[in-house]
């Protein structure tokens, strides 16, 4: 008896291992592409990434799966795993269900809000300037991600939450385009502040707003370093979600 519970203790331990291996693995390929070191439609070589990174053949085909249901990569005929591109018309949608979505996240959040949660936006936004002030921009990229995800966390609705952070994370290759830029990281860094501010002050119309506009300048940094592009009705989408935002 006492052997068989040994053996499902190292089974167990072993398994964690793996899990911690995997996540591990997962993100250092994450970060190579938020950081632009593998680029849109590139080939991801299971020899070449089993080399870099010390891990078995199994582990990065379990990333790759992982990453593919991030929608980070995908799986190409003939070509195996790349990195994902997105067609104009792919992103200026997805960057539309983004506002729409954030829009409502904001309009649901109960108020006056919680002080724990203000409390804990203050603490990570505190964490944010710290990192942007150090240069640390991997984990100006992890703060970010965290601040957005606590706040439309608190709209009360796990399935509007979790679809915000699907699209969150399937577009991290075109938010982080804007990291790399002072100017607008000084931005993102100062309307985070004005969220901030306006949850204490309870100004929902001012969440709404801030939460639609503070999405398009890393969709313009994106674009510009791709050549630009401007669909034909552009004009009549982009004040779209700004509408949705504005009613209730």
């Amino acid at each position: 008896m006492r052997g068989r519970q040994d053996e499902r203790l190292e089974i167990e331990l072993e398994n964690r291992d793996g899990d911690s291996q995997l996540n591990a693995l997962v993100d250092s390929i994450k970060q190579e592409i938020i950081f632009g070191r593998l680029r849109p439609r590139e080939r991801l070589i299971e020899d070449e990434l089993s080399q870099r990174f010390g891990a078995s053949r199994h582990l990065v085909r379990s990333a790759f799966t992982e990453l593919q249901q991030m929608g980070l990569v995908t799986r190409r005929p003939n070509k195996g795993v790349i990195v994902r591109d997105f067609a104009p018309e792919e992103v200026d949608e997805i960057y539309e269900m983004r506002a729409m979505l954030q829009s409502e996240a904001a309009r649901r959040i109960p108020f006056p809000v919680d002080p724990d949660l203000i409390e804990r936006l203050e603490e990570i936004h505190a964490d944010y300037e710290a990192a942007i002030e150090a240069h640390k921009l991997k984990r100006v990229c992890e703060l970010n991600n965290t601040f957005h995800h606590t706040m439309f966390s608190a709209c009360n609705n796990n399935y509007l939450s979790g679809l915000i952070q699907r699209v969150w994370t399937e577009t991290l290759g075109i938010r982080c385009y804007a990291i790399g830029d002072p100017l607008l990281l000084a931005r993102a860094r100062d309307e985070h502040r004005k969220m901030l501010d306006a949850l204490i002050a309870g100004d929902r119309e001012q969440l709404i707003q801030l939460c639609v506009d503070h999405i398009w300048p890393a969709l313009e940094a994106y674009k510009s370093a791709h050549g630009g592009w401007r669909t034909s009705d552009e004009r009549e989408r982009r004040p779209f979600p700004l509408k949705v935002a504005a009613s209730g």
